[in-house]
């Protein structure tokens, strides 16, 4: 008897064990008659003297209604390991069939007689035959194959419910890791009798991808009916030829690999780059980064179209050389619409280099912060640097007005309030000045050395001659600055608090002298040293972080908006929000999804190209039923922009033979005739005739 089930036979021993010792526990304290003596017992000395006799009969018929429980439960238990009649076929293989479902697998040219058929659609045509193909005794995997290796059924022969498994894949816009899922095949088929790996693909894979295979110094065997297993390689001959192999390697040695080809056009034209930043001088202004490539065999002629929202802005017609890539720079836009989208469309003309069939990477996004205009009060006691610095906005993008420490501190609450508009300003500034009234959110503040019980910002002491000797350059008021060779006379050391959402922006060694704070409805930044006491005003740093936290609380933090590419892992920082322990992902389809927040960092894995939402909820605020719409108001929202960005998923030109490892791969052989004879059915069969036995016997009380 063979035993083909899923479950290890450890597993399935621990659970007989349990179940077996919770039966007899049922049984030993179920619940018995209370014994009452009563008087005038020697009436019923006769009855008594009966019973008696009769008592071991009625322990044996209690042992024997546990017997029958126990061997159903043990019978159900040996069903799920898959019992087969004597051993297994000798010609039965271990199949993991790998189907890509990377975004080349959506070209429209599955089969040149069928007008729109997909790669996917063919490919899936062709996991169905071979699944069909397979004897009797075969046993397949299913495993989708995209940016990651996911597999989809365990070892299983039963074809209606591989076919299904099959039926149901769905490419995403991700390239395909091939390596990963070669590990992964490798890794199940380990032990199995007749292994076999079938790749079913496109071959669309890069040379480093193909190239991370290792045969070891024996080939698999390649029969004409499929069946050979290979040879293999002895732990010295692996020793030995390890020095030849890549550290990465996948070993595939004693498996036999086929692949199955799916595609029959090569001619395609798409975008690999799009991007957009403002220009630091005029945030009213920006420009786009647009670079296209022709990875046919032909050339081709496109329109390249530029909107911003639904206008196009700009479409020019664009010719390209077989392998050519051309940038296309706009410069000095006006602003607009936040969502940028670069679109390609089939040129004038016909010919085979004028349409292509692969429409995913005709599309990109890119993101711009919509320009805010801002109001900023400046308190200080007339420093002229800084009244230098805030002339770099000289457009309309800051509204600037200075006062005094001594009018703020006698009316904190109608200096806030910006007399031009009737609102509040934005931004206010405290050149060394610590007021007790502290301007409410969401007004965001600025402080030159804030010292005393109303710092928002709690200090343990102060450093002489401080050094920069750290920033984080990737928050958006230290990007691009340089604070390296500044000089300090003396700076406060912040005490970081990142339950408040405190972030070290800048450090002398390990203490903190410029931090930022992000709540809620407002955000802060903190400089530990005065003004009058450094000479970074008279750096090109000190106006550029300026600008940097400006745009930082207007939310245009991202002067080159980077688009994300799919396939990675995307992580999106929140910006403080220190109670927030997961966010809402929508992506461009309007599915929803969970993302996990750590140290202030969203992540998920990206996997359509497009538009993605993402919301953070007030902790606090209890989520909605399950069957309830969502209509809670997010705290705090925000948008990413990814696109396929992938030039090996582009060149969609087909493989039509698959060289892995250094070694062709050969389509796969006809699976020989094999069978098996599962007794799981008749087992099941059998524990439902107990069942009957058992409840027959129990309501003719002969097991009671």
């Amino acid at each position: 008897m063979t035993w083909m089930g899923p479950i290890p036979a450890s597993t399935v021993a621990i659970v007989a064990a349990v179940a077996a010792a919770l039966l007899v526990v049922a049984y030993i304290i179920k619940m018995r008659r209370r014994r009452f003596e009563v008087p005038f017992s020697t009436l019923w000395k006769r009855v008594l003297e009966q019973r008696d006799a009769n008592s071991l009969w009625r322990q044996l018929k209690r042992w024997l209604s546990l017997a029958f429980l126990l061997a159903i439960v043990g019978l159900v238990l040996i069903a799920a390991l898959g019992p087969t009649r004597g051993e297994r076929d000798p010609d039965a293989r271990s199949v993991v069939v790998l189907i890509d479902t990377s975004a080349s697998m959506k070209a429209q040219d599955g089969d040149p007689a069928r007008k729109g058929l997909t790669r996917m659609e063919r490919a899936k045509e062709r996991a169905k035959e071979l699944v069909d193909s397979m004897g009797g005794g075969d046993l397949a995997m299913i495993v989708r194959v995209d940016g990651q290796a996911t597999p989809m059924s365990r070892f299983d022969g039963d074809k209606a419910m591989l076919k299904k498994i099959i039926h149901e894949l769905q490419p995403a816009d991700t390239p395909a890791d091939l390596p990963r899922a070669l590990a992964a095949a490798a890794d199940a088929l380990r032990g199995r009798q007749k292994p076999l790996v079938v790749i079913i693909s496109d071959g669309a894979y890069s040379e480093q991808q193909l190239r991370q295979a290792a045969w070891g110094s024996g080939e698999p065997e390649r029969s004409g009916t499929g069946t050979g297993t290979g040879t293999g390689t002895g732990t010295g001959e692996r020793d030995a030829g390890f020095g030849a192999k890549e550290l990465a390697a996948v070993d595939l040695s004693g498996i036999d690999v086929r692949y199955l080809g799916v595609g029959s056009r090569s001619e395609n034209v798409g975008i690999v780059a799009f991007n957009v930043r403002r220009y630091i001088d005029n945030k009213a202004a920006y420009e786009v980064f647009i670079e296209v490539q022709n990875f046919g065999s032909e050339p081709a002629k496109r329109q390249l179209a530029l909107y911003n929202g639904e206008s196009a802005i700009e479409v020019k017609s664009i010719e390209l050389e077989p392998g050519q890539r051309i940038r296309e720079i706009y410069r000095e836009l006006p602003g607009g619409e936040s969502t940028l989208r670069a679109s390609l469309r089939p040129g004038d003309g016909e010919g085979p280099g004028n349409s292509d069939p692969f429409p995913l990477d005709d599309q990109a996004w890119a993101l711009m912060p919509a320009q805010k205009t801002q109001s900023v009060l400046v308190i200080t006691r007339g420093n002229h640097y800084l009244r230098a610095a805030m002339k770099v906005f000289e457009d309309e993008s800051v509204f600037w007005l200075f006062d005094t420490p001594e009018l703020y501190d006698a009316d904190p609450k109608g200096m806030i309030l910006n007399q031009a508009t009737g609102r509040p300003f934005d931004v206010v500034i405290f050149d060394g000045h610590t007021p007790a009234v502290i301007p409410p959110p969401p007004v965001n503040v600025i402080y030159f050395r804030p010292t005393g019980e109303h710092s928002p910002f709690a200090t343990r002491g102060t450093v002489p001659t401080p050094r920069v000797t750290e920033t984080d350059s990737d928050h958006p008021v230290m990007r691009w600055v340089e604070l390296a060779d500044v000089n300090y006379v003396e700076s406060l050391v912040f005490a970081v608090d990142k339950t408040k959402g405190d972030h070290g922006l800048a450090y002398y060694v390990r203490d903190p002298i410029v931090v930022a704070r992000r709540e809620n409805e407002r955000k802060l930044v903190a400089f530990g040293f005065a003004l009058d006491a450094t000479d970074l005003t008279l750096r090109v740093a000190f106006p550029l972080m300026l600008v940097n936290s400006f745009d930082w609380f207007a939310g245009n933090d991202a002067d080159l908006v980077t688009t994300y590419t799919t396939g990675q892992r995307f992580r999106i920082p929140l910006d403080g929000l220190v109670k927030v322990s997961e966010v809402t992902i929508i992506d461009p389809a309007g599915k929803k999804s969970k993302a996990p927040v750590v140290e202030g960092m969203a992540t998920f894995y990206g996997t359509r190209t497009g538009i993605h939402q993402i919301l953070a909820f007030d902790p606090d605020e209890p989520p909605p039923a399950p069957d309830d719409p969502d209509d809670r108001e997010p705290i705090a929202a925000f948008e990413l922009a990814a696109n396929l960005g992938s030039t090996t998923e582009s060149k969609i030109a087909p493989a039509a033979d698959l060289v892995l490892g250094g070694q062709k791969l050969e389509p796969p052989a006809a699976f020989a005739v094999s069978a098996r004879r599962d007794l799981w059915t008749y087992i099941v069969l059998f524990v439902v005739l107990l069942l009957v036995v058992e409840w027959v016997t129990y309501h003719r009380r002969i097991t009671v």
